[in-house]
């Protein structure tokens, strides 16, 4: 496939291909096809032809298409009803990754109606109020480090395919992209998992197994292949370095490359058995300072965009001197976050957190998430007032 560009792209099948759309990525490699892979413009029946027996569907970029070429495939609607609480969407998203990871360690058994209901659920917060979301996954942390690991992939694939302006199916494939990533980790035995140290070459090799025993584990299902592709190449790297298959470049699909970017920034952001947690911040400069080795360049510029240089949930000081917790992001002042206020100047807990005044505050520089102590239990009622 070719570079990503950094607009909105939308998912069209073949079918609904038309001329005058702006095809900017395929469903597979450019190089075995008669396309320029800096992308082009429909421009005869001749090259529909050839686009619809060759992909099952491309990637629009409507700035760059013929007006109303592109309309119709536009951001997925909102789900109606109320706004779920999402503390309760993660609750649930939880239990189910829960369920599903027991299935397969006990039985060898992937429930994806499951999966499918989970991801469903956590797309329709994303699509009602990601920053509620995000907010949950920082200040709540509950379940066990893989089930939680799976729901946070989950989220950053979706905020990072609503900034591409995938429609709906396609959010739910990266959702269930996310929430199946490591399932094959049931495989590796929790003493290699745990351990604290350097893994040895035999361990590493345990730990590697587990992207094809996850493609194993959903062998035989009707799943989207994309889906199969964040599973199979989320630990490839864009310099060869990666693994299974040392896949460079765009020989990496698409959304292998999304899911790479999305587990390591989730990953960075928590406490694994060889590092400490990072700030969302600084997780964010980490993989920036990767981009076009590790990581695909634009999608990257994309992540930062979807998540905003304060991300939501970034433990943050203010000008001020005070310590809070970005609580949602400002549309158009994305430097301005709105911040929950939780420490005084010497870092003391306050009687009672706050949320920040009038216009945004200025922000001073983020903190690691251990240099406060968060009480989720005080934050989370300040939830629904800070949307």
């Amino acid at each position: 496939m070719g570079p990503l560009p950094a607009q909105k792209l939308i998912t069209v099948p073949s079918e609904a291909l038309a001329t005058g759309m702006f095809v900017a990525e395929l469903d597979r490699s450019w190089l075995h096809t008669p396309f320029p892979a800096t992308g082009f413009v429909i421009s005869s029946p001749a090259q529909l032809e050839q686009l619809r027996h060759l992909c099952r569907y491309v990637y629009v970029d409507p700035a760059l298409s013929d007006a109303g070429t592109a309309a119709g495939a536009a951001a997925p609607p909102v789900p109606a009803g109320p706004v779920p609480d999402a503390s309760a969407t993660l609750t649930a998203v939880l239990q189910g990754v829960a369920m599903v990871v027991r299935g397969a360690r006990r039985q060898g058994i992937v429930d994806l109606e499951l999966v499918g209901h989970s991801a469903r659920q956590l797309v329709a917060q994303m699509l009602r109020d990601a920053d509620a979301l995000h907010w949950c996954l920082r200040v709540d942390a509950r379940g066990s480090f893989l089930y939680r690991r799976a729901a946070g992939t989950a989220a950053v694939a979706t905020a990072l395919g609503l900034r591409l302006g995938f429609d709906l199916d396609t959010l739910l494939a990266l959702a269930s992209g996310g929430l199946l990533l490591d399932l094959g980790k049931v495989a590796v035995p929790v003493p290699i998992l745990a351990k604290p140290g350097a893994l040895g070459g035999s361990e590493q090799h345990y730990v590697r197994r587990h992207v094809e025993r996850g493609l194993e584990l959903v062998a035989g299902h009707d799943l989207p292949e994309r889906v199969l592709e964040m599973i199979g190449a989320h630990h490839e790297r864009i310099d060869g370095s990666g693994y299974p298959h040392r896949l460079q470049g765009t020989h990496i699909p698409l959304f292998g490359r999304l899911a790479a970017i999305a587990d390591a920034f989730d990953a960075m952001t928590l406490d694994r058995r060889y590092a400490a947690a990072l700030s969302p911040c600084t997780a964010l400069r980490r993989i920036e300072a990767l981009r076009d080795s590790d990581f695909d360049g634009a999608l990257v510029t994309e992540l930062a965009h979807a998540l905003g240089p304060w991300p939501v949930g970034s433990i943050v000081e203010l000008a001020s001197g005070e310590v809070g917790v970005v609580s949602r992001l400002t549309p158009g002042r994305p430097l301005h976050p709105q911040v929950v206020v939780t420490h005084d100047v010497r870092r003391e807990v306050l009687p009672e957190p706050r949320l920040s005044p009038g216009d945004a505050p200025e922000i001073r520089q983020a903190l690691p998430p251990r240099a406060v102590v968060l009480d989720s239990a005080r934050l989370l009622p300040l939830l629904h007032a800070a949307r």
